[in-house]
């Protein structure tokens, strides 16, 4: 059970994180950088966020050892400070921020671009100023959209593997989660102690997707109804 309880923790809070970065850059892209001359910047800023998706779980690894290893671009300077984040459960929140994003801000972006334009020069007309606009006219209108984002951030990591163990190691009670215990397991030949984390991690799933399926059906009853 530790396993499922360090994946549990450490999903929930690096989908947190997910939301807290990826609200304001999914609004950047859909509703500032595309309507401006600085759009070609969306595109770079696209192809960051993307890199976790490009890129191969081990490669990400790699990437973040170099900027937060004890050498690191910004790790360096931590250690200093008496701060190590590799091989602890900050880098495990890390390694799954990084590859949770990229699946926050596209379906987050996708929402805030299907929300009609007219919307937010009705509240302009009607004197709201941009915080107004953002926060009482577009984020309620994403608000189902955004649940679906933090949903799958949530699943993404929570099945994330390659870049957590290459950057945070497999230690038990301190960064194994379920995907790294089933592997530990499986490279022991323990088949029924794999079976048990998969089954979990399986469980888990289900009820994510259940939520997914219980969103849609009272959105779809709810615009019946409206």
């Amino acid at each position: 059970m530790g396993a499922a309880n360090l994946s549990l923790s450490t999903a929930a809070l690096s989908t947190l994180i997910c939301g807290l970065l990826g609200a304001p850059i999914s609004l950047l892209l859909s509703k500032v950088l595309n309507r401006s001359r600085l759009h070609r910047f969306g595109v770079v800023l696209y192809a960051i966020i993307y890199t976790p998706v490009i890129l191969s779980p081990v490669v990400s690894g790699l990437g973040l050892l170099f900027f937060w290893g004890r050498k690191g671009l910004i790790g360096s300077y931590l250690y200093q400070a008496g701060i190590s984040i590799p091989f602890t459960s900050n880098a495990v929140i890390i390694a799954q921020t990084f590859v949770a994003l990229p699946f926050f801000v596209a379906t987050a972006v996708t929402t805030l671009q299907a929300i009609p334009r007219e919307y937010e020069e009705i509240a302009l007309v009607e004197g709201a100023g941009p915080a107004e606009v953002t926060f009482k006219v577009l984020l309620p209108l994403a608000a189902p959209g955004l649940a679906t984002a933090f949903l799958l951030s949530f699943a993404r990591a929570l099945g994330e593997y390659g870049a957590t163990v290459t950057f945070a190691g497999n230690v038990q009670g301190k960064t194994q989660t379920i995907p790294l215990a089933i592997d530990l397991a499986i490279n022991s030949s323990d088949l029924p102690s794999a079976l048990g984390s998969a089954l979990i991690l399986i469980s888990l799933y289900l009820g994510i997707f259940g939520v997914l399926g219980l969103a849609r059906t009272l959105k779809k009853l709810r615009e019946r109804l409206g």
